[in-house]
């Protein structure tokens, strides 16, 4: 995993919350563990954090700090059903990295304001639907998990 952890918020209470932050658009729906497989920021930062730190962590959060955003959070707890939810993603994306098959799959209109569009070009949902959906049936399977 690379990345930073922008801020952990820590309450008079002790409770420890890792905060994200964001400038584009909230992802919709909103994530509750995962997102499908697009939102692990919240969840997997606050795995992180709590090896760094030894010590329990609530939440992570999402935070679109803009005014056209409203300065919008989305909070996913680290509870133990996100924890073993991370854990499947985590393996599926192993499994996938051991295979070597991580094929371009985007989601319906996931490609629509996708900043890598001009790698992929503008006809890879269409190729999409010419793949072997069964191959495809672990990723369906996880952009179900918000």
């Amino acid at each position: 995993m690379k990345g930073s952890i922008d801020l952990v918020e820590r309450h008079s209470s002790g409770m420890v919350r890792v905060v994200d932050h964001k400038t584009g658009r909230p992802p919709e729906p909103r994530p509750e563990m995962v997102g499908g497989g697009e939102a692990l920021q919240p969840a997997l930062y606050a795995l992180a954090a709590e090896q760094m730190l030894a010590e329990p962590i609530q939440s992570g959060r999402l935070y679109y700090s803009t005014v056209s955003q409203n300065y919008t959070s989305i909070d996913v707890p680290l509870n133990e059903w996100t924890r073993r939810r991370a854990a499947q993603v985590l393996t599926m994306i192993d499994g996938a990295i051991r295979d070597g098959f991580l094929p371009a799959a985007p989601r319906r209109d996931g490609c629509k304001g996708c900043e890598y569009l001009p790698v992929c070009g503008p006809y890879e949902e269409e190729r999409v639907a010419a793949k072997s959906q069964a191959e495809l049936g672990r990723l369906k399977e996880l952009r179900g998990w918000r």
